[in-house]
């Protein structure tokens, strides 16, 4: 099993709250402050292509010259696509979650940070039985996946152009869990292991997660998951991923599929 990647925890709060506030406040800063960081990596990257042109032309392509600018100009490639995945993660709208229920959101990446778009996430538990309560999603051309549990029912999601989706409503996203209802849910979360599941475009398994994931009733978690390199199919899907999600079909001329709940 291969997984690597960041998860991030975003607790919702009453949106009018001022620790709300503070905490959107904070997040526009910081997406602003990545929105720069990422400007100025392009301007570097744009300097270091020309620095490669340049040196293979004064120098030639076999050049100690012109190998030390590629080498810098890879390097320049590589750190570009990193701040480009934590720009995507920091611009992403907070879900609305139920409070009686979680959200697992984030996005997938090929190993040289490239988003995969059409590929199905899901739950599994640690005999690879796929959790059909937990529904499934399709990833879309960001990359960007939404799985939303309500604590009774599935709504996986397929987002539309990176806009989140989710089967919460706002009353449910704002009202206040109670002690019961929170408990019932964690306990139910808590019961089954949770592994993250990922099958590309034609249905192959390429990412089974080591680790566990472990929902927090009420609050929303972000993954950024990189695939391991080679893209290797890893065997083969459950039989009930495959029966309702996968593969998944979807064309221009019949715009994009919806799948339906994993029940």
């Amino acid at each position: 099993m291969n997984t690597t990647g960041t998860t991030t925890t975003n607790p919702i709060d009453d949106l009018n709250s001022p620790s709300q506030a503070v905490v959107s406040a904070a997040d526009a800063q910081a997406a602003t402050s990545v929105s720069t960081l990422g400007l100025i990596q392009q301007a570097r990257l744009t300097n270091r292509n020309r620095a490669v042109t340049l040196a293979e032309a004064q120098f030639g392509k076999d050049s100690k010259q012109a190998t030390a600018a590629r080498q810098a100009l890879t390097a320049t490639t590589a750190a570009s696509a990193r701040i480009n995945v934590l720009s995507q993660q920091v611009s992403t709208a907070q879900p609305a979650v139920a409070a009686t229920g979680w959200v697992l959101q984030g996005r997938i990446y090929s190993s040289e940070l490239a988003p995969l778009a059409g590929y199905a996430v899901f739950l599994v538990d640690a005999q690879k039985n796929y959790q059909s309560d937990y529904g499934f999603s399709y990833t879309d051309d960001t990359g960007y996946f939404l799985i939303s549990y309500d604590g009774g029912a599935a709504t996986g999601q397929q987002p539309a152009g990176g806009d989140t989706q989710t089967g919460a409503t706002e009353a449910e996203a704002t009202a206040q869990p109670t002690p019961a209802a929170t408990a019932s849910a964690a306990t139910a979360s808590a019961a089954t292991q949770l592994f993250l599941q990922v099958t590309d475009a034609n249905a192959n398994p390429v990412l089974l997660s080591e680790k566990a994931f472990v929902p927090v009733v009420g609050q929303a978690t972000y993954q950024a998951v990189t695939l391991p390199a080679g893209g290797k199919k890893i065997g083969d899907p459950p039989a009930e991923v495959r029966s309702v999600a996968l593969p998944r079909i979807a064309t221009k001329a019949s715009g994009p599929s919806t799948p339906k709940s994993g029940k």
